[in-house]
């Protein structure tokens, strides 16, 4: 029977320090914005955009900047937020439970963590931006939509 249960739920464990892709990314924010309505919560997202501003760059400096980039998010998360990829060069973070003044906070946390990071000298800069629900969307719809816009608040 325990042999049983230790492969349950080793078959279960999921990696820590994953960036989900954008298909599993939005199904997981979907249920958080169905809960957060049920349970009259809040729930955050945060966008960071890697912006490539010099062309003299590799592949290699855009993969070194978004791996480093997603190693200081993982590192200063918490345990119940999720990091994923909408697109190439943006990573989201949903924040549950989260209003607009956690979000806040969280958003200033990411940029002092920021600035100690070079990102710059390898051609890249890095931008936050905030979606909160219900603020700026009352359903998963109207979250991407801004998410993939990048309409901050």
């Amino acid at each position: 029977m325990e042999n049983a249960e230790g492969r349950i739920q080793e078959g279960t464990r999921v990696e820590l320090g994953r960036i989900l892709n954008k298909d599993i990314f939005l199904y997981l924010l979907d249920l958080e914005v169905k809960r957060a309505r049920r349970y009259q919560n809040f729930l955050c997202l945060l966008l960071l955009n890697l912006e490539q501003f010099s062309k003299d760059n590799d592949g290699k400096s855009f993969q070194t900047c978004h791996q480093t980039l997603s190693n200081l998010l993982m590192e200063e998360m918490r345990e119940t937020d999720l990091l994923g990829s909408l697109n190439g060069n943006k990573l989201v973070v949903l924040l549950p439970y989260a209003d607009k003044s956690a979000g806040s906070n969280a958003k200033s946390r990411f940029e002092h963590i920021l600035k100690y990071y070079d990102f710059k000298n390898k051609g890249y800069e890095v931008t936050i931006d905030q979606i909160s629900f219900p603020m700026n969307g009352t359903d998963t719809i109207d979250l991407i939509k801004k998410a993939l816009g990048a309409e901050p608040s």
